[in-house]
């Protein structure tokens, strides 16, 4: 848990490296620094054609939005921010970041390569296109702006605010409350959106340092690939249905178990009658329902989905024994719950269903969920399928003695049954 916590805050954490550096960047040769400024962008195109072979736009376009937004600030920073056009670009630019991040937040994903893909790439480069022309073609058409910004106002709540500052605050106010709402469902994007956010103010705070700012470009388009990999890995490894590894990490996670490993094969009972029953809607809440309670397991198991309505754990540096009392508990945890069904006949209305609950307790009706389980310790000389082998053959002895128990691989006796007169088995 701790390490996960981590590897999410790195982002995070990497922030100061670039401004602790930023006194080393000018000691670097011209060919080092023709390479800084050159390598962003490279990775930017790496990103984005990543982004397209994983189907993912949103960090497509989160790399597309900091690499315009690096490029406006690189352009002015030789100018410099007393220069009045480039201080009006820079409040443009302040004020359109966290518009940008919250919008690209919270756009569903849609198709890079279809006609709703393109149009945002589109709307994106020319967004920041045209204020970058008409700073090279125009600057007096910006310098015009300069008593009608918003930044006035800024300057007249708190006199003598800083743009850094004031984009600080801008940022935070737009941003915060959207990435708390968003944290927990999308919880590496939003991590993402706000570290490039940081990256980005810091970059604005420092306007005269194009070095500094290629560094930060660098460290964006990094972040980007890291969570590209994540994504990668989730859908390579973990099971959509449930949040939890799949079979294929299963395969993995079992290249290099040790010396002393148990390995258990758990089977919802008479899940096939159920879904004929209830519908595969009430069958996929069931299914997250028992991997959510089976993820509880202490003992040091890892869970696993293994296909269907069967799951895998994996006790590394356990015995059978050990295993084997873990995973009553966590069966009898399974059995105990109360899985609440909705009445089909319910109205689809949400203020119609509400009544009908209230007047009439009869909409739902509880079920208790049993499983079966299988455990068996490795053996001298024994591969991990051959363990998964034996813990089956336990599994389908633990179906034949009555289900909703546990049956140890040495033939111990599987563990008493308890009956209960809401098990949908005999519904």
């Amino acid at each position: 848990m701790i390490l996960k916590l981590a590897l999410r805050l790195l982002p995070l954490l990497l922030l100061p490296v670039p401004f602790l550096l930023r006194d080393q960047l000018h000691l670097l040769t011209p060919g080092h620094q023709l390479l800084l400024n050159t390598l962003p962008w490279l990775l930017a195109l790496m990103v984005m054609l990543l982004a397209i072979g994983f189907k993912h736009g949103r960090i497509l376009l989160l790399s597309l939005h900091f690499a315009c937004a690096a490029t406006l600030l690189h352009a002015t920073a030789d100018a410099g921010p007393d220069n009045p056009a480039s201080y009006v670009l820079l409040v443009l630019l302040s004020l359109f970041w966290p518009l940008g991040q919250v919008v690209l937040l919270l756009l569903p994903e849609r198709g890079l390569l279809s006609r709703s893909g393109m149009l945002r790439c589109g709307c994106l480069i020319v967004i920041y296109l045209v204020p970058g022309l008409i700073w090279l073609g125009s600057p007096q058409l910006l310098t015009q702006l300069l008593p009608h910004l918003p930044l006035a106002l800024l300057n007249f709540i708190a006199p003598g605010l800083a743009l850094p500052t004031a984009a600080f605050w801008w940022n935070l106010l737009l941003l915060l409350p959207i990435c708390l709402l968003r944290l927990r469902r999308q919880p590496v994007d939003t991590l993402a959106t706000a570290a490039l956010s940081f990256a980005f103010l810091i970059s604005l705070s420092q306007p005269g340092q194009p070095l500094l700012n290629s560094g930060y470009h660098l460290l964006a388009q990094l972040l980007l690939i890291g969570a590209l990999i994540h994504h990668g890995y989730g859908m390579a490894f973990i099971d959509t249905l449930t949040g939890i590894p799949g079979r294929r990490a299963l395969e993995h996670y079992l290249i290099g178990p040790g010396r002393h490993y148990s390995i258990a094969m758990l089977d919802i009972d008479h899940f096939k009658k159920f879904n004929d029953r209830y519908g595969h809607d009430i069958g996929d809440q069931v299914l997250r329902m028992v991997a959510s309670q089976l993820n509880l397991v202490r003992g040091g198991g890892r869970l696993f989905r293994y296909g269907g309505e069967e799951f895998t754990i994996v006790f590394k540096r356990r015995s059978e024994q050990e295993a084997f009392d873990a995973l009553e508990q966590v069966r009898q945890r399974v059995a105990d719950y109360p899985m609440k069904i909705r009445d089909q006949n319910r109205p689809e209305d949400d203020q119609s269903g509400r009544n009908q609950r209230g007047s009439n307790s009869s909409d739902t009706s509880i079920v208790k969920v049993t499983i079966s389980i299988g455990v068996c310790q490795n053996k001298a000389g024994e591969t991990p399928r051959e363990v998964i082998k034996r813990a089956d053959q336990a599994l389908y002895l633990a179906k034949e003695r009555g289900r909703n128990c546990t049956q140890a691989g040495n033939n111990k006796p599987a563990a008493k049954r308890r009956k209960s007169r809401t098990d949908f088995a005999r519904a």
